[in-house]
């Protein structure tokens, strides 16, 4: 196609923007402003664009961006290890192809972590120039890209990096579909054809071929020495809770970010979302570090993908770590509840919100238990305000936030008036209940600013009111039980909570949580 047509095309089919649609390609590159102003682009469209520009093949730029991101941004966010947009384009330590597409393309790293448009280029033309590096012709024999899809990857590690580039080749061999949120629907078509030429990489394992002694179905694979905490556990601290992440990003750079000396960060184990691959990097017996003060007492597992996209949480993912949940469990003596398999969102003193809203708690727990029942958790705290889960009325001037404690680092409170009323200064908690059933009321306390010795906090269930007091002076980041009832599917129970204390100090406002039972 002549660049005059496809200019055209990416015209026509690639943008939507508030500019006017005559503005030609070749004005977006110079202008990436105008691309960023952009409400959505046609996926197909600029992948195509982009690799004719840079004179790659357009299966193998989409295979890259599917692996990294499953063709999803994430909302200007960076991965774990500090990698941007479609094409994950990385800047840490160890990393910098975000640096150098940003000087390939003459664009400011900004322009490249915002715009997708711009993103897809930078991934396009650093493929283009790995290739180049290796002497090799930019061909259409996908065949001859592999050891450029290495390099793309930028680490130091052989292991880690033909886990990649073997897990990029073999979409390019099965093929893939994808429609993603906004309705676009993607595809590399299956090509039986794939033998890649590793070059460099011949003969290296995409993984160290050593089974776990944990967790028999698991690979081991340490993550650098200083990234955890040598420990003899249980014995030294129980292990009584099991962690749930997301890795926000992908199953080879959680691999390669772990045994990074910079990272300061791991966890016990890492699950693949295409087919459950399970790879052990710190010993149960030790303190990885993935859940702050949670550390000593549990055991992380990071699941491929990102909080925020759809795609990742496969039916193999699913079944590999509802069994792994399930053996640890057994092992230490845990309850399998959701009192202790617990999302990172849910740990107090932190400002995670993995594994998101696109996690099956419900499912995930059957496969757990293989018990059928009601496992939901609707947990409500003081930074809902768009959605209206939690609201406060009264003389705003009695309200202060305190940050730097809470469940979310942050809570809410009342100075205290000691009135007898409770429509002075109140907050209402109002869950969205999905199933109507019994659900448990837990209300998190944290510590320092709650003072009062006489919290009222009256419950709205179906059938009934009541009240219940507590002392929040007495305790420091817990969860303390208000008790069980009946509540109806939807928004029709809540809590509420007032300064109605008969004292004149502070009322703590924090979360709490409605759990099934």
């Amino acid at each position: 196609m002549k660049k005059q047509a496809w200019q055209a095309a990416i015209l026509t089919a690639a943008l939507v923007f508030t500019v006017t649609p005559a503005v030609p390609f070749a004005a977006l590159a110079q202008d990436p402003a105008l691309a960023t102003q952009a409400t959505e682009i046609n996926l197909n469209a600029a992948f195509a664009q982009a690799a004719e520009e840079f004179s790659v093949p357009q299966e193998l730029l989409m295979a890259i961006s599917y692996s990294e991101t499953r063709w999803q941004d994430h909302a200007d966010e960076p991965s774990k290890n500090n990698g941007y947009g479609l094409m994950h384009l990385v800047d840490n330590n160890t990393q910098n192809n975000l640096v150098e597409a940003a000087k390939g393309l003459r664009l400011t790293k900004k322009e490249l972590m915002t715009s997708p448009l711009q993103n897809i280029r930078g991934g396009a033309y650093l493929l283009a120039q790995y290739q180049k590096d290796l002497d090799k012709p930019l061909t259409a024999d996908l065949n001859d890209w592999y050891e450029a899809v290495g390099l793309y990857f930028e680490s130091t590690d052989k292991n880690a990096t033909v886990l990649f580039a073997d897990a990029v080749f073999a979409l390019l061999k099965d093929g893939v579909s994808l429609t993603t949120p906004q309705g676009q629907s993607l595809s590399i078509p299956a090509n039986p054809s794939i033998e890649p030429n590793k070059g460099r990489y011949e003969g290296v394992t995409d993984l160290v071929s050593i089974q776990s002694t944990d967790y028999g179905p698991a690979l081991w694979n340490a993550a650098y020495s200083g990234n955890y905490q040598v420990a003899s556990r249980p014995g030294s601290d129980p292990i009584n809770k099991v962690i749930i992440h997301d890795i926000e990003g992908s199953y080879s750079s959680a691999i390669n970010w772990f045994k990074n000396p910079d990272a300061n960060v791991s966890a016990h184990y890492v699950i693949r979302s295409s087919d459950g691959q399970i790879t052990q990097m710190v010993r149960e017996k030790d303190i990885a570090w993935h859940a702050r003060t949670f550390n000593t007492n549990s055991i992380g597992i990071e699941h491929e993908g990102y909080a925020n996209q759809t795609g990742w949480y496969t039916d193999s993912m699913y079944r590999a770590s509802a069994a792994l949940v399930k053996a640890i469990c057994e092992k230490y003596g845990i309850a399998m509840t959701r009192d202790n398999i617990l999302a990172h969102s849910e740990l107090y003193g932190n400002d995670h919100t993995d594994p998101g809203k696109y996690w099956d708690w419900q499912y995930f727990m059957t496969l757990v238990t293989g018990v059928n029942k009601n496992y939901r958790v609707i947990q409500v705290d003081d930074s809902n305000y768009e959605n209206n889960f939690f609201s406060k009325y009264g003389t705003a001037s009695y309200w202060r936030s305190a940050t730097g404690v809470g469940l979310h680092n942050q809570m809410t409170y009342t100075n205290g008036q000691g009135t007898t009323s409770v429509t002075d200064n109140y907050a209402i908690y109002r869950p969205n209940i999905p199933v109507a059933g019994t659900y448990e009321v837990k209300v998190f306390i944290p510590e320092n600013n709650a003072a009062t010795t006489n919290a009222r906090y009256h419950i709205y269930y179906n059938g009934g009111s009541v009240t219940k007091i507590v002392d929040q002076s007495i305790y420091n980041n817990a969860w303390v039980s208000l008790g069980t009832y009946s509540f109806a599917s939807g928004t029709t129970g809540y809590v509420k909570l007032a300064d109605n204390t008969t004292d004149k100090v502070a009322i703590g406002f924090d979360a709490i949580k409605f759990m099934a039972r």
